[in-house]
């Protein structure tokens, strides 16, 4: 399908200029012409981005004034919103702290319907679009990965109902879930997990210590994806002239969203076994935590 033409004078703003995929698709869309408004939470990376050819905004996504502050600098017409600004958190439900919960949905959802309400006008002037960046697991959530993957579903919910609420104002909304891809938020992930730790008492934690440690093996063993196909998928949704509304990138992610079809039972094993997770793991002879 024909993509929409592009003009230098189309702006578009990316929450996470400067992680993974937010970084590749800022610079893929400055080289197609687009005038990229990059943002940014360290004063350092304002250099950075500049030097490659964006326009660096400073927005903290907790911060509504902020957020205000920065449609303020956007200006009254903006062609599009790229919400890829994410944190990762992960872990037994049981064991994970109340502030890394709190954290998550901070950033993932309530940061991200700021700045979308914040934009709405100037995206509705321009008869733009809304892109967010999500993730596979919404829809078929891996034991131990519950913190990233309810955020994530619950962007997904907001990304639903608010194409169907802007759909007659011009606006268009699309969702990206993106398989599991070689960037550095896994990185960050367990950092912040070593930083907050575990809660519950240590005989707790020792129920899921053979979990934990098969899944960290397996995952050891696993190549990550490549980023391209998430910033294509992108791409596409901000200049097709009818975008999908849904777009899923990367094997495993394609892979992971047709469980969905089985039976939850069937699911949950199949999802444990390729973890690398056997019952011996859940036993009766816990033991402590690594």
């Amino acid at each position: 399908m024909a993509d929409l033409p592009l003009s230098p004078s189309r702006t578009v703003l990316v929450t996470g200029a400067t992680g993974g995929v937010g970084s590749a698709v800022a610079r893929r869309l400055h080289t197609e012409g687009w005038i990229v408004y990059a943002v940014h939470r360290k004063p350092a990376d304002a250099e950075i981005l500049r030097d490659a050819g964006l326009t660096p905004l400073r927005l903290e996504l907790t911060d509504e004034e902020s957020v205000a502050a920065a449609a303020e600098a956007v200006g009254p017409r903006l062609d599009g919103l790229v919400n890829s600004a994410a944190i990762m958190g992960q872990g037994p439900v049981e064991l994970t702290p109340t502030e890394a919960w709190r954290r998550q949905f901070e950033v993932n959802v309530i940061g991200q319907t700021a700045v979308i309400r914040a934009v709405l006008p100037a995206l509705r002037a321009a008869g733009g679009r809304i892109v967010n960046v999500g993730a596979v697991s919404a829809r078929v959530p891996p034991p131990f990965f519950g913190p990233i993957a309810a955020s994530k579903a619950a962007l997904a919910a907001l990304t639903h109902s608010l194409r169907a609420e802007v759909r007659h104002q011009g606006v268009k909304v699309a969702l990206v879930e993106p398989g599991a891809m070689d960037t550095a938020i896994f990185a960050t992930a367990d950092a912040a997990s070593a930083e907050l730790g575990w809660t519950g008492a240590p005989e707790t934690q020792r129920y899921y210590a053979r979990a934990l440690d098969a899944v960290r093996a397996t995952a050891a063993r696993q190549p990550l994806g490549p980023v391209a196909p998430a910033v294509d998928a992108v791409v596409r949704a901000l200049t097709a002239r009818r975008p999908a509304t849904l777009y899923t990138t990367g094997r495993d992610g394609r892979a992971l969203a047709l469980l969905r079809f089985l039976p939850d039972g069937v699911r949950d094993r199949v999802v444990l076994r390729a973890m690398g997770v056997t019952a011996k793991a859940f036993g009766d002879d816990p033991v402590p935590v690594g």
